[in-house]
């Protein structure tokens, strides 16, 4: 049976993680609209590396959220 602090802890993380997801689908648009600039840089090479880091971001963003 779990404890009572136990399961506030439970509905703590659950509540943070539901907010962690609603500021990060308030930022995709966002993202998006960055993919669209990276197209606009005229160096392949630096546009591939800003695209890696977003990538990246994103990545980092979907294990913390998940894990």
């Amino acid at each position: 049976m779990c404890s009572r602090q136990h399961t506030q802890a439970c509905l703590n993380t659950s509540l943070s993680i539901r907010q962690e997801i609603q500021r990060f689908e308030s930022v995709h648009p966002s993202i998006y609209a960055l993919y669209d600039l990276v197209e606009l840089v005229p160096d392949p090479l630096l546009a591939q590396q800003i695209r890696d880091h977003v990538v990246a971001i994103e990545g980092w963003y979907w294990l913390i959220v998940y894990m």
